[in-house]
């Protein structure tokens, strides 16, 4: 049998105003019955129980109502609906020393006051040393409790409740009383009871006390009572709603909770935190400098049961951030825009999406992979994935028992990317960015809405994985035994389900005024399906170009056409189309030589050649005992190749089959328009028509 139950108490005050404040009028109407006495509602039904031997902590903010709660349980005052039965007997650390006589010494006080909570001269007379030792007045033991400090005074109450043996203990706020040694003996001695079996129920702003001593903790908010599973999750619920109450608002849904908290976002499902600490928050880059939302001055100016609108003024930049935040279903959105007060020279605006380390994996549109480990020496956010214009949807996943999250971005402007990162090592998260690069310059005065944030947690691992298939399909061309993957600017090649390329797998690459610009290196769009091909465009973010490709069904193979299309003039110095293969390819072979790969340098940092013609031809092929032969063959006139084959560093440990178009003398030059790039076919298991193709 429980020793407290409580049940469907509430607690009613009515609010007191003097003479002096109370105008002739409402007096008047109070007297005569028309005007009733407003009331505040301390508490709102209020339902819970303690087991004997259990330790329950409170917690809330000030005015929550946990003192009232504290003072119904110790009968000192009765509630205005409800019940409440408290088996045994009760001490009540409430107000210590309540019951002292300021004329009567130490001595004679704490008789008095034990007597007062029940114990009988003999139990007195049996722990009065223990008392007074652990009080620690000693030598004033004997002298009037009128000439103690306050600090002496208190510390002689808590000794005497502490020893006075009860079935439940009510301790309201006291393990803050005196010096640092006494407080770590009250966190000891309470300790000590815990371990005797005995039952308290304990309030306090020390949530670190609270966190260590209860086995279960209860939140109040504005009278009214929260749950979590574990007294952590409570705490951190708590935590997450600390603030001026303008700018805080939980709201929620059937599943999902939200508390948007001065420019900070928690998300919950089922009661559990699925955000990081840090939450969803907003910065703003301008000057050259990150502004974080967080600094601003925040208010709740809507409020809903499942929703808000947040307005955040910021103090260093005159901007605001305004905030349109919903619940529907199991998704969160969120409407971002911003106002500025005058044209603003901002660079971006972004929203960080924090989420626990405990989420392994990510997905990125079309891609997806594992989060790799957040190092001690990780001091600053390392990317994960680059961001792709037009990559509108993000997920990542954890263990069975983490809900996944999914996202998807709606943006209201353009260059607006969403990009995964791991957060520094101190920080230690995973954090999905929405960043909206401004290139305009100022950003004129008047509002601007960024984008709208779609965050569902509704979906299942399952679900997950099905709609990463279903994308993986939409980039997958599949022959038979062989298929090739695309993904951002390469190609994955496998047969027969085993994955025969490696590192920089299928892609190109261009020379251009010393610098390479790798295919990978592109902005890619969406892969469109149409008839059994594979098309995307890629964009370069330094150089005036696209480049768009096709991959479509061949005898044996995989056939790929380039073809670059230049926004303006420019020069290359050369480009190449390469296959990156597993290092198990031992041999290599063209239409003018053969031989082996050597092994791979230790001390070799840069791509090492180990073919010798370099007249120009048509393909180039390895060969390997536990996989099938891999060639790459060119099936264009339009620009003469030389087949050459490669190690790449030790650290990479690939063999790379090369397509090279160098220039002899002079640049290639592209002028403005569309020409064929590169067109070619990688075959596996053998060229077909060998006679031919050499």
């Amino acid at each position: 049998m429980p020793l407290v139950e409580v049940h469907n108490v509430s607690k009613m005050y009515r609010t007191r105003v003097t003479t002096t404040t109370l105008a002739l009028k409402d007096r008047l109407l109070r007297w005569l019955g028309k005007r009733p006495a407003r009331a505040i509602e301390a508490l709102k039904d209020i339902s819970f129980t303690v087991e004997r031997g259990e330790s329950l902590g409170i917690i809330g903010s000030n005015g929550s109502g946990k003192s009232t709660l504290l003072k119904i349980l110790a009968g000192v005052t009765v509630p205005t609906a409800g019940e409440v039965v408290v088996r045994g007997r009760v001490v009540s650390l409430l107000e210590l020393g309540a019951g002292f006589h300021p004329l009567l010494s130490g001595r004679e006080n704490v008789f008095l006051n034990a007597r007062l909570l029940g114990m009988s001269r003999e139990q007195v007379e049996e722990v009065f040393d223990r008392i007074v030792e652990f009080s620690g007045i000693e030598e004033f033991i004997d002298h009037p409790v009128n000439t103690y400090s306050s600090g002496m005074f208190v510390r002689l109450g808590f000794a005497v409740a502490v020893y006075a043996d009860p079935d439940l203990f009510l301790v309201d706020e006291v393990l803050s009383v005196g010096d640092e040694e006494f407080q770590r003996k009250c966190r000891a001695r309470i300790a000590e009871l815990r371990e005797q079996g005995k039952t308290i129920v304990f309030v306090s702003h020390d949530l670190n006390i609270v966190n260590t001593l209860c086995d279960r903790v209860i939140l109040l908010s504005k009278g009214e009572m929260i749950v979590r599973r574990t007294p952590q999750e409570t705490i951190d619920f708590y935590l997450r709603q600390v603030g001026r109450d303008k700018g805080i608002h939980t709201f929620s849904g059937e599943r999902v909770e939200a508390i948007a908290n001065h420019g900070r976002l928690a998300l919950f499902l089922d009661t559990e935190e699925v955000t990081a600490p840090e939450g969803v928050q907003a910065q703003v880059k301008t000057l050259g400098q990150w502004q974080p939302a967080t600094t601003a001055d925040w208010e709740i100016v809507e409020r809903r049961p499942d929703g808000c609108r947040a307005i955040g003024t910021m103090t260093r930049v005159p901007m605001t951030h305004v905030w349109d935040l919903g619940i529907e279903g199991n998704r969160l959105v969120c409407h971002v825009a911003v106002e500025c007060d005058r044209d603003l020279a901002v660079q971006a605006i972004m929203m960080n999406l924090h989420l626990p380390a405990r989420y392994t994996a990510w997905h990125y549109g079309d891609l997806s992979g594992p989060f790799p480990e957040i190092a001690p020496g990780d001091g600053e956010w390392m990317p994960i994935v680059p961001p792709e214009q037009g990559c509108f949807e993000a997920a990542a996943t954890g263990a069975a028992e983490r809900p996944p999250v999914a996202v998807r971005l709606e943006p209201h402007r353009p260059y607006v990317v969403l990009q995964w990162s791991n957060a520094d090592y101190v920080t230690g998260t995973r954090v999905l960015q929405v960043e909206a690069t401004v290139p305009e310059s100022p950003l004129p005065a008047g509002r601007h809405d960024v984008a709208t944030l779609e965050i569902d947690l509704g979906l299942t691992h399952d679900e997950i994985r099905e709609r990463a298939r279903m994308r993986e399909e939409q980039r997958t061309l599949r022959l038979a035994e062989l298929s090739g993957r695309f993904e951002r600017g390469s190609v994955r090649v496998a047969y027969r389900g085993e994955e025969l390329t490696s590192f920089v797998h299928l892609y190109s690459s261009m020379l251009i005024g010393n610098l390479w610009v790798d295919s990978m290196s592109l902005r890619w769009g969406v892969v469109r399906r149409d008839e059994g091909r594979l098309e995307a465009t890629g964009e370069s973010r330094r150089f005036p170009f696209r480049q768009d490709w096709r991959l479509e069904a061949a005898p044996d193979g995989i056939a790929l056409s380039i073809w670059i299309e230049a926004l303006d003039a420019f020069d290359a110095d050369e480009y190449q189309v390469s296959v990156g293969l597993r290092p198990e390819y031992a041999r290599w072979e063209t239409g003018h030589e053969s031989g082996l790969f050597p092994p791979f340098d230790p001390e070799a940092e840069d791509w090492q050649h180990v073919n010798r013609d370099y007249r120009t031809g048509r393909w180039i092929r390895a060969l390997s005992e536990s996989f099938p032969s891999v060639t790459l063959e060119v099936t264009t006139d339009e620009a003469p190749f030389r087949m050459t084959a490669i190690n790449t560093s030790y650290e990479h440990r690939t063999r790379v089959l090369q397509a090279l178009n160098a220039a002899e003398g002079t640049k290639r030059h592209f002028d403005p328009g569309r020409r064929l790039y590169f067109a070619g076919i990688v075959r596996v298991g053998g060229l077909g028509d060998e006679e031919e193709a050499t």
